[in-house]
């Protein structure tokens, strides 16, 4: 009996130390998982820079105005230590509206800090609309720029669905309401909405080349007519100021406002892309685990459905 006392005693005593192991092991996990999610939390996004520099911020790929891009503006309007900055560009343009949001928040930044625009490979329709705001544009000589104007494009498959045998039926409000469908044949009232629309954000596009570049709206309205230039060219006919690279544009920002010779030209970049993610910190800790490449997989097919409507983008068709 004595001996199955002790032997019950000691059993006791071995799982209130297990219980304790695990209670410091799920204690420890907890401090790891907090810790890793405050990494991805704050990862990427202190752009308190020690120091008096240029920023520069890249628009690169599709424009559609988005909330990060945005925001890191409105970061760099407050920083004390951001004297001047270069919008780097290389998009084909995108949404209209996107390229709206950016041109409006750019302006206002532009009421804060010096603006140069420095374009790359490729600054055409929306990408050229968010150059304006700047106080003077850059250029490669071979930069393919231009390209004012929006599209509107749809799918007429009617002819497709009577070959197929198939009808799509739909009982509307107004003969206007969902037009234009792809699904139902043409209308001429449906066309002409579609071109009044179309003009509407065009005349705005025109009027903003008009306001920001040095000739009338008459020349305004003769280079809006949808065609693309090289960098070299766009100088030639006033829609580029200048030719050369961000280097180029940063010593012009240091001449034109007499800033310090010894700025240095700084990356800014959004909060990474996982910090936005929904679920809040629990999604944020898995995503630190994963590559930033995998992660853009999401941003990149969501851009698809967000290029519907107006669009202002270039991009070289190909022949049959």
């Amino acid at each position: 009996m004595a001996f199955d006392a002790d032997h019950l005693v000691e059993r006791r005593q071995m799982r209130r130390k297990l219980s304790t192991w695990r209670l410091v092991a799920i204690l420890a996990l907890i401090a790891l998982v907090v810790g890793f999610g405050l990494m991805a939390v704050f990862e990427g996004t202190d752009q308190a820079h020690g120091k008096d520099h240029i920023a520069q911020v890249t628009f690169d790929g599709v424009i559609l105005g988005e909330t990060r891009k945005l925001k890191l503006l409105e970061e760099l309007g407050k920083s004390d230590k951001v004297k001047g900055v270069v919008v780097a560009i290389n998009s084909p343009g995108g949404a209209t509206s996107g390229g709206e949001a950016i041109y409006e928040a750019l302006v206002k930044l532009g009421e804060k800090k010096p603006i140069v625009a420095s374009m790359d490979g490729l600054a055409a329709s929306a990408g050229y609309m968010i150059a304006l705001p700047s106080e003077r544009i850059f250029a490669r000589r071979s930069t393919i720029t231009g390209s004012i104007g929006v599209i509107f494009q749809y799918t007429d498959v009617t002819d497709l669905m009577k070959t197929v045998g198939v009808e799509m039926r739909s009982i509307k409000s107004a003969p206007l309401k969902a037009e234009p469908n792809p699904f139902s044949p043409y209308t001429p009232e449906a066309e002409a909405m579609i071109a009044n629309m179309i003009n509407d954000s065009y005349q705005w596009f025109v009027d903003l080349v008009e306001k920001h570049r040095p000739f009338d709206r008459a020349r305004a309205l003769e280079l809006a007519d949808g065609r693309v230039v090289t960098g070299g060219q766009a100088v030639e006919l006033q829609l580029v100021d200048e030719l050369g690279g961000p280097e180029a544009a940063k010593d012009w920002l240091i001449k034109e406002h007499k800033l310090a010779s010894d700025l240095e030209l700084v990356d800014w970049k959004p909060a990474p892309l996982r910090n936005s993610l929904p679920f809040g910190l629990a999604s944020q800790v898995v995503a630190n685990w994963l590559p930033e490449p995998f992660i853009a997989l999401f941003e990149t097919r969501n851009q698809v459905g967000k290029l519907d409507g107006l669009v202002s983008v270039w991009q070289a068709q190909k022949t049959k």
